[in-house]
């Protein structure tokens, strides 16, 4: 998860915006952005990512693998899109296990 954080770090700064706006702009709090920048976190939601993500105008796979989005305007594709509000419609127990399975898939597919 260090990486993740890394990543949201690094792009952030790409971005030129704080923290704080981050946490703004993707509905968390300052000191959950400050705790996964720093690799406190192990384990973030796929819901929450994708808000990061959105929020960073990149890829959930960018700020998983660290490919830089830098000059290039990002938009989410269909299925991401469509991830993201059905995420969003789903009770917070039902959410977060459908974001561990998915987050537990992605990184069979990074380790292979």
């Amino acid at each position: 998860m260090d990486n993740v954080g890394f990543n949201i770090a690094e792009r952030r700064r790409e971005l030129k915006i704080t923290q704080e706006e981050l946490s703004n702009r993707a509905d968390i709090s300052t000191n959950y952005v400050s705790r996964l920048e720093r690799g406190e976190v192990q384990h973030i939601r796929a819901e929450t990512l994708a808000k990061i993500a959105v929020a960073l105008d990149t890829t959930m796979d960018a700020l998983f693998n660290g490919k830089s989005d830098s000059g290039r305007k990002r938009v989410a594709g269909k299925y991401e899109k469509q991830l993201y509000n059905t995420l969003n419609q789903l009770d917070q127990g039902t959410a977060e296990e459908v974001s561990k399975s998915i987050l537990k898939l992605m990184n069979t597919k990074l380790n292979s």
